[in-house]
């Protein structure tokens, strides 16, 4: 739905998953939505470049998050809760919810 205006099924899909889950790192986007890695990792670059989003170290990981200080935050955050409104709910379910407590030791991955 947000292609047209991000340029990028790709930049649309990272920017929802960073609203709904705050901070996220390349590797797990890319697995989530079955992207290549290389490819997310672009999106987010140009995305951080352009003062949409920050990042950070966490050991050896780099996780993305809206900015702060970006002028258009709420703007953008409005946009992005609109555009959810229209995802189906299976699929928000499965994407756009995090998880709330970590997954048990040993326990298989569904």
């Amino acid at each position: 739905m947000l292609e047209p205006l991000f340029e990028s099924p790709i930049k649309s899909q990272v920017l929802l998953y960073v609203y709904t889950h705050g901070e996220s790192y390349g590797r797990e986007i890319a697995r989530e939505f079955g992207f290549y890695p290389n490819a997310v990792q672009y999106q987010l670059l140009k995305l951080e470049m352009g003062g949409v989003l920050f990042s950070k170290l966490r050991g050896k990981v780099r996780l993305f998050g809206f900015n702060p200080r970006y002028p258009f935050k709420k703007e953008l955050e409005a946009l992005l809760e609109k555009s959810l409104t229209f995802v189906p709910q299976e699929e928000k379910e499965r994407l756009y919810q995090p998880r709330l407590r970590p997954r048990r030791t040993g326990k298989p991955l569904p």
